[in-house]
């Protein structure tokens, strides 16, 4: 019997003149006709699932750098903040602010295309501090939906830092971010966050478990009218770090003669907040890989696209057994895999709906199914993924 793994985008025609059919053979005066086995792609299908969500190709947030890591940010040409979003860099209790970075400051470099050659909406710049690294890239993303949205807006900043130890000593690093709060027309804006609920939060530090998925930036201090609301995003998932320390507090908090410490006290209409990254120890080469979000919208986990494509292989005789292979790149929380057969095939190990299991280091992984056929004709076998996309197989068994 002849066997071949059948890749994906190829039409393979196997010809089956197994061991069975010669021993069948030893007892018939007629010879066994071999099977002729044709497998070709079917077209990839999409439905509509939150994951996959059109979206929207106008750019709602407009971003803008200054020197020393400083953001500008506005969505819809509202005004999201006075001044400028600042960065705050600590190595070894130096501390660093916006302005003082130094010579080994490469401000507003545009960012790397996408695969494919698709263009984003953004900048980086990089700082150095004695062999200290630190990336910051600032891009715009769609965001959440709101229930019952059709489309995914790009109305947010996802802002990361890349800290790298690229001395052969340990230093001790951490981060601040801070701003002027200005909500449309309210320099008082106030705060709300989804463990407190109920609560406007005015002059308030949260700390480690305290601290929220997202923040709410309300521009009238009323949680059934709240009038605008931003959000501020903390929660990117393992990949990143999320602040231990969130300061709500006024302007004159902001400042303290340290110039790392911010103190807390009531807004007293003109609020500003910050939040913390502490100093941790960084071995020799050891990185750290942070993260915010700030716009209209709540940011997405960062998370793959689950892209997968089908493998079969094995033997298509009928009553022989063949394999289905689903390979994943790059799966995302909770992905599932769900194999559809067709009434003259059936399945004969793994589940018909399979969680996408963890991937290796490379980002890959895979689901496998086994099944049969029971009888000649043309059959059609879908796999369909928890993402809406699913991609199926003709497949064609004949004398």
């Amino acid at each position: 019997m002849v066997s071949r793994r059948i890749l994906p985008g190829v039409t393979w025609v196997l010809v089956l003149a197994g061991i069975g059919g010669l021993v069948l053979s030893g007892f018939s005066q007629e010879p066994v006709q071999p099977f002729k086995v044709t497998i070709k792609d079917d077209k990839p299908t999409v439905q509509l699932v939150e994951s996959t969500l059109k979206i929207d190709p106008t750019i709602h947030a407009q971003v803008n750098g200054g020197g020393g890591m400083m953001i500008n940010l506005r969505v819809n040409n509202q005004t999201m903040h006075l001044g400028n979003i600042n960065t705050v860099v600590k190595v070894d209790n130096q501390v660093f602010q916006p302005g003082n970075f130094g010579g080994g400051f490469r401000a507003n470099q545009p960012l790397p295309k996408k695969p494919g050659g698709k263009p984003r909406v953004g900048f980086m710049s990089v700082a150095e501090f004695n062999k200290i690294s630190i990336t910051q890239t600032v891009e715009v993303v769609p965001t959440v939906p709101a229930k019952g949205a059709k489309v995914r807006r790009q109305d947010s900043a996802m802002v990361t830092y890349l800290v790298e130890n690229k001395d052969n000593r340990p230093h001790q690093v951490g981060l601040r971010v801070w701003f002027d709060v200005f909500i449309v027309n309210n320099d008082g804006a106030l705060f709300a966050a989804p463990n407190k609920p109920g609560k406007i939060l005015d002059g308030v530090e949260l700390k480690d478990k305290d601290v929220p998925d997202y923040l709410q930036f309300l521009q009238v201090p009323n949680l059934q009218n709240p009038g605008f609301v931003a959000h501020m995003t903390y929660d990117f998932g393992k990949a990143f770090e999320r602040p231990n320390r969130v300061i709500l507090t006024s302007l004159g908090g902001a400042f303290n003669p340290n110039g790392w410490d911010m103190m807390v006290f009531q807004a007293g209409g003109d609020s500003a907040m910050g939040f913390y990254w502490d100093p941790k120890e960084m071995a020799p080469g050891k990185k750290r890989n942070l993260a915010y979000g700030y716009g209209q919208g709540i940011c997405p986990k960062l998370q793959g696209d689950g892209e997968f494509n089908v493998a079969l292989g094995g033997s298509f005789e009928p009553g022989k057994v063949f394999t289905i292979s689903a390979y994943v790149q790059d799966p995302f929380p909770g992905q599932t895999l769900t194999l559809d057969l067709p009434d003259s095939m059936e399945r004969v190990e793994g589940k018909a709906r399979q969680p996408v299991p963890a991937p290796d280091d490379n980002g890959h992984t895979m689901v496998l199914w086994k099944a049969r056929v029971l009888r000649t004709g043309d059959f059609h076998l879908r796999v369909h993924s928890s993402s809406g996309v699913s991609h199926g197989k003709m497949i064609s068994v004949t004398r």
